[in-house]
């Protein structure tokens, strides 16, 4: 038996979470940032910095580094919020807008004669109709067909998000099991949201709903669980009361988080939606293997057998099926196996940096805001 983290149920290194961060890492400072009005002494400042820029980056101002805005950052470090554009008014600009929801949080009557490229990753697809937005990005080619459909004369492109560099600097393995750990990373209460018929229902959006079963299908003798980022705490509990080996230092500020993607062996990625998740490049970049769901990137970036495993997709009502399937692939995979294939898989998504996504982005803007 594993001396620190055997049968006995105890969890790694798990911290208490403050207010303050817990708000941070699940965006809401950062919405607070959009709904919160300046302070009208500051509108000079900010149409002085406006005045600067040949292209607006229309960001939240307030964001976590650490999601959606690890694209902003690797474009610019100049960006606009919405709080900022409705304050002093954003009129025949050229503007990159990161996110539908901070150009919908800009009133209609102060962002009138722009031309918008709206970055799109999973939602808020409807923006994309506004006559001001003039071409899109997105991550996957699911969106980009959802785009397309809805708007056939506007331009969409598909981006190769970065974030394969982000975890290697940090990345570390330092508890002692010598079981094969299953790594599941992000932010465990992410929701997504669908109609039947004229309600919009929320539904928990990373498969966490598959980790019980999958566990009853191992053997908590060979394998551990390594939990990376917000509100996987309960799981990572009910497993531990079990018996299971838990890794789970609780949500760590960026890049302190990335030091426990060193301690997985096989990524599960087992989302219903995503437009990445850059935590599947930020695992593949250590040449973890991932079994994943369809959804996002993963049919881009996963060779089937090669570097990962695809399984079929996660709608709900599967839960007993796909759990049997991933266990499976697991069985699957052993030590070896995994070593020998880390060089292969960061080989495979080697090109998936943030400098790539940067000249990509820079490249269709210039296309597009030059088309006229």
């Amino acid at each position: 038996m594993d001396e620190r983290f055997g049968r006995d149920g105890a969890t790694a290194e798990r911290r208490p979470l403050s207010a303050t961060l817990g708000r941070k890492l699940r965006g809401e400072l950062a919405w607070d940032a959009l709904e919160a009005p300046l302070a009208p002494e500051s509108a000079p400042a900010i149409r002085a910095r406006l005045d600067s820029m040949s292209v607006v980056h229309l960001g939240s101002g307030a964001h976590e580094r650490w999601s959606v805005q690890q694209e902003v950052l690797a474009v610019t470090q100049e960006e606009v919020s919405a709080a900022e554009a409705t304050l002093v008014g954003l009129r025949g600009r050229d503007v990159v807008c990161w996110s539908p929801t901070y150009w919908h949080a800009i009133p209609e009557d102060r962002r009138t004669d722009n031309r918008v490229i709206c970055f799109f990753h999973h939602g808020g697809l409807r923006v994309f109709d506004d006559p001001q937005i003039v071409a899109g990005l997105c991550m996957n080619e699911t969106v980009a067909d959802e785009l397309r459909q809805q708007q056939p004369s506007k331009p969409v492109r598909v981006v190769a998000v970065g974030g394969v560099e982000d975890a290697v600097p940090y990345a570390r393995r330092s508890h002692p099991t010598r079981k094969i750990r299953l790594l599941m990373a992000g932010n465990a209460s992410g929701r997504f949201h669908l109609f039947v018929g004229r309600q919009k229902v929320y539904l928990k959006r990373k498969g966490v709903e598959l980790i019980e079963p999958i566990a009853r299908r191992l053997d908590p003798e060979h394998y551990a669980w390594v939990f990376v980022g917000l509100d996987w705490e309960p799981y990572a509990q009910r497993l531990a009361a079990e018996g299971w080996t838990v890794i789970s230092p609780g949500p760590l500020e960026s890049p302190g988080h990335y030091e426990y993607f060193g301690e997985g062996d096989i990524h599960l990625m087992l989302s219903r939606v995503e437009g990445g998740p850059l935590t599947l490049l930020e695992a593949m970049g250590l040449g973890m293997w991932t079994i994943s769901t369809p959804t996002g990137i993963a049919p881009a970036v996963v060779r089937d057998g090669l570097t990962g495993h695809l399984v079929p997709p996660f709608d709900g009502s599967n839960v007993e099926q796909l759990a049997e399937r991933v266990a499976a692939h697991i069985l699957s995979l052993d030590p070896m196996t995994l070593s020998a294939a880390r060089p292969r898989i960061r080989d495979s998504v080697a090109q998936r940096t943030w400098a790539n996504f940067k000249v990509e982005v820079e490249a269709f803007t210039r296309e597009r805001f030059h088309a006229g």
